[in-house]
């Protein structure tokens, strides 16, 4: 199981690396990216037979924000969790938006059939440039508990 989580570790920081990091920070001194873990204290997310989402999406984050800091001193990075506990969605946007966030990185993982072997595939979404109340909306329904 161990093995399988570094793999899916590395994984995922591989994805997050295909975004241009060069040009995404160069755009202006004071970049902030803030870092969300998903889940976490009484909500545990996806409940795998040896581990939880919460726990995952928590180790994964902290090593994606050491490698931004190491290989981007001059960028910020924040996160609305670094421990186990549960923050609430609009506390978890208040947070960015407070920072003025460039970049808001929400992590999640999925659950695993058991059927299979070996996770594969990944999800990637997006929230519109838009701000308005269907985006909202849509970001609610997707992280309520």
């Amino acid at each position: 199981m161990l093995l399988r989580l570094k793999k899916l570790i590395i994984y995922g920081l591989g994805v997050l690396f295909l975004i241009p990091a060069e040009s995404a920070f160069a755009q202006k001194n004071g970049f902030t990216v803030v870092i969300d873990p998903g889940h976490g204290g009484r909500d545990p997310g996806a409940i795998g037979s040896s581990s939880k989402e919460k726990d995952i999406v928590l180790v994964v984050g902290k090593k994606l924000g050491e490698l931004i800091k190491n290989n981007h001193p001059d960028v910020k990075v924040l996160y609305t969790r670094d421990t186990d506990r549960f923050v609430e969605l609009n506390k978890r946007a208040e947070i960015a938006n407070k920072a003025k966030a460039d970049l808001y990185i929400s992590l999640h993982c999925n659950a695993l059939d058991r059927r299979k072997r070996s996770p594969q595939g990944v999800e990637t979404f997006v929230l519109g440039l838009h701000r308005s109340r269907d985006n909202l909306d849509v970001a609610k329904a997707e992280n309520s508990v």
